[in-house]
C-alpha cells in the first residue's frame, strides 16, 4: 500500500511539474501576445498619422482647386470684357457679295 502512495505521489508530482511547465509556456505565450499588441497599436497609431496627413493633402488640394475655380471665372469675365472692346472698335465690313 506505501510503495502504491509513493507511486501515485511521484506521479502526482510529475504531472506538477508538467502543469508548471504548462505555466511557464503560457506565461511566454501571453508575454508575446503583449509585444505583437504592442506592435499592432503602434502600426494603428502611424496609420491613424498617415490618414491625417492624406486628408491634409486633400484639404489642400480642395483648396487649391477653389482658387483655381476662382482664377478661371475671372479670366471668363477678362475675355467677356475683351470681346466686348473688340466689337466697339473693331467692324468687320459685310460681305455683299463677288466683284468682277
Amino acid at each position: 500500500m506505501n510503495e502504491s502512495l509513493n507511486s501515485v505521489n511521484e506521479s502526482l508530482i510529475l504531472v506538477n511539474e508538467s502543469l508548471n511547465s504548462v505555466n511557464e509556456s503560457l506565461i511566454l505565450v501571453n508575454e508575446s501576445l503583449n509585444s505583437v499588441n504592442e506592435s499592432l497599436n503602434s502600426v494603428n497609431e502611424s496609420f491613424i498619422l498617415v490618414n491625417e496627413s492624406l486628408n491634409s493633402v486633400n484639404e489642400s488640394f480642395i483648396l487649391v482647386n477653389e482658387s483655381l475655380n476662382s482664377v478661371n471665372e475671372s479670366l471668363i469675365l477678362v475675355n467677356e470684357s475683351l470681346n466686348s472692346i473688340n466689337k466697339k472698335y473693331i467692324t468687320i465690313p459685310e460681305f455683299t457679295g463677288v466683284s468682277v
